[in-house]
Formats: C-alpha cells, structure tokens, sequence
C-alpha cells in the first residue's frame, strides 16, 4: 500500500471532483488534506469529503493556484490522502488568529497531547511535526506561529505550513478543519509520523549589493513608513531606478531581505499606500537592516532544489508543496510554468498549493517554497 497518495482535478462540480478524485486517492485514509480554487463552493466542498470520508480528520485551504502530481495548476482541486500505516493526526481549528490567538493556546496543548506528544521533551525535534494552514488577509501568521511554539517548553519543533488565499481577488480566504469552516483562523495539524522527514526552502534570490534600514513601521500591521529617514517608496523606487508610480510593478523581482545563516528571509512588499508607505506580506521591524534582492534563474535554482531534496531520501513517498503567489505571478509571466512542470513532476505523490505566504517553523516567510518530503532518509 502507497503511504501517501496524491490527485488533482479540473472537473467543477464539486460532488463530481471528489468522486473522481476519490478513484485515485486511499478508500479510508486517516487524514485527507485538499486545495481548492474559489471556482468551487468551499462549503460544498468541505460537506462533499466529510460525507465522503465520514472516519477520517479532513482539512482543507482555498488557495491562489494548485500544486498536483504533474507540478502547478489554477482553477483546480488538488488533494493529498495518507494511509493509517503512515502515522497519527490530530487536526484541531483555531477560530481568531489575529485579535487573541492566545485565547485558544490550550486547544493545542490538548491536541499535541492526544498524540503523546511530550512537550516538555529536551528533544523536541524528534517528537513528530505540525503542518499549519493559517487564513490570508488577516496579518495573523506570526501570532499564530508564536502561539503554536509557545506550547513547548524547548525550540526546534518542526512546523510546515502555507497560508491560505482567493485566487488573488484579496476578499476572503477559507480554511476547514473536519466540517468546520473559518476566514478568521487557521488549521493545525499535529503529526506523529513512522516514517522519516525532510523540509527544505527554496529561495530564488541573491542580494544586489544595496542595503536599506528600516526608520519608521508598525510591524503589528506590517506597514513600512520611512527607509533611511524618508518616505519608504522613494527610497526603494530610487534604490531601483523606477518611478514610485511603477513600483509595485517592479517590487516582486525585487523583494527585501533579512540574511540569517547565510540564508535570505524574504519580506515581499504587497500595496503601495498614498502616502508613500509600503505595506508587506510579512512583519518587518523597525532598526532592521535589510538588503534589496535581485532574481537568480529560477530553472537552476529548482533543478537543484529538487536534486538536493531527493537525494535525501532512499525512498521518497510523497511531497507536499506550499510556494508564494508571487513566485507563481512570475512564473506565468515569464512562461516558466511548463518547464517548471517538468522538473516538478519528478516528486513522487506531489501536492500542495500557491499561498499568501509560508511558514517554517517560528517564521513567516515570503517569495518562496517550502517543501516537505516523505519516506526513508539516506543516513547521513
């Protein structure tokens, strides 16, 4: 039996998609996780696999484009099914991730428990994962995230995640977690897996030589006011040689970033306000000196994503994949989506979507993908 199983469909009647979708996937998987274009009713949806699946812990996220066994989709349904040999679940739904997730700390204490999972252990590490699934358009992430790591007594738990999102119409996202559904919240599930796992982080970025600080912002709203003591666009739409009034065309290829380990953070800009402040998809802090950042090729890069990745493991038996809305604005922009695809396919039981944001463990990440493997690790 295949631990893992992955489908996707085009069909747009939501009872129709999830019978088809059904030929492929477990008969009774322990946990079903799905992606869904708006194009489906979320609701709809979410009745249609909870009646399909009536024993199994279901949680799905609207998203911005799918990610399916043949690599990226849009206006599809994409979903990935784990056999009870895999391992154990407990999904739970925090309800409010913006105003007071700390309100609901104690419904991850209780889940995490229901696993066994030790949360005073010294090696945290190796205790088995969470995947976290927060809704978009609510700045909440990082408190999310922050609550979630608060429940254990050591840092190191290995959290993986992606944020929900709406077809980029910026209106509302959805997240279920077994028949219930919020646009205010988020999903976690806790893992206890039998077979190993690896996450890796793409990033496509390398700085272009030119720094910028960070002299006035409200990182609890994610607003930018001042660079260098002046109004932010001027001094990014300067440092880029553009106009203000093009800059949010030009931003996307030109994220900032923070370096830690010798690894960029990302912090992608998301609407220019009329006063010149920049809001972004991520927290960012006043005093922080950041670097602009300049494209590397993205074929390359993924070529060696996946060569590293898959490496890693003797036997590889599913991948799950969140990557940033902006990456896949690029993509199609630059007609990269096919030969994406091609090296993408190469991952066994792919699936996953494009997000409002990533997360890995305590950060929130932006322009990138994150990618959680599977199966039997090499020794190292």
């Amino acid at each position: 039996m295949d631990l893992i199983c992955s489908a996707i469909t085009k069909t747009k009647q939501a009872k129709q998609a999830v019978d088809e979708l059904a030929l492929t996937i477990h008969k009774e998987p322990a946990f079903v996780l799905f992606f869904a274009s708006t194009a489906y009713p979320f609701e709809e949806l979410v009745a249609c696999f909870t009646n399909k699946y009536p024993n199994s812990q279901i949680v799905g996220v609207t998203t911005t484009g799918e990610i399916g066994p043949t690599g990226f989709d849009e206006f599809s349904l994409s979903v990935q099914t784990y056999a009870a040999p895999f391992g154990q679940f407990q999904a739970t739904l925090m309800t409010d991730i913006a105003k007071y997730p700390i309100f609901e700390r104690q419904k991850l204490v209780t889940a995490a428990k229901q696993l066994g999972i030790p949360l005073q252990s010294r090696n945290i590490e190796r205790e088995g994962l969470a995947f976290v699934f927060p809704v978009g358009l609510q700045a909440g992430e990082e408190k999310m995230l922050s609550v979630v790591n608060s429940i254990f007594e050591q840092d190191g738990f290995p959290i993986f995640g992606g944020t929900a999102g709406d077809d980029a119409k910026f209106e509302a996202t959805y997240v279920s977690v077994n028949g219930e559904i919020t646009s205010t919240g988020g999903a976690i599930i806790f893992i206890k897996p039998t077979v190993d796992f690896y996450i890796i982080k793409e990033n496509n970025f390398e700085s272009m030589g030119k720094r910028v600080k960070i002299t006035k912002a409200d990182p609890e709203k994610r607003i930018v006011y001042e660079m260098d003591g002046r109004p932010a666009a001027d001094v990014y739409a300067q440092a880029l040689g553009v106009p203000v009034t093009a800059l949010d065309k030009h931003w996307s290829l030109y994220p900032l970033g923070r370096k830690f380990n010798n690894e960029f953070y990302n912090a992608s800009p998301f609407m220019l306000r009329e006063s010149g402040a920049i809001e972004f998809y991520c927290q960012v802090y006043e005093g922080a000196t950041l670097e602009i950042l300049q494209p590397r090729d993205v074929i390359i890069e993924l070529e060696k994503t996946i060569e590293h990745f898959t490496k890693r493991f003797t036997q590889l038996e599913g991948v799950l994949a969140c990557n940033c809305i902006l990456r896949k604005l690029q993509f199609q922009q630059e007609r990269l989506i096919e030969k994406m695809n091609d090296r993408l396919e190469q991952l066994p039981n792919l699936c996953g979507f494009s997000s409002y944001g990533e997360q890995l463990n305590k950060s929130q990440l932006n322009q990138t993908m994150v990618l959680i493997g599977f199966g039997k690790r090499r020794a190292e």
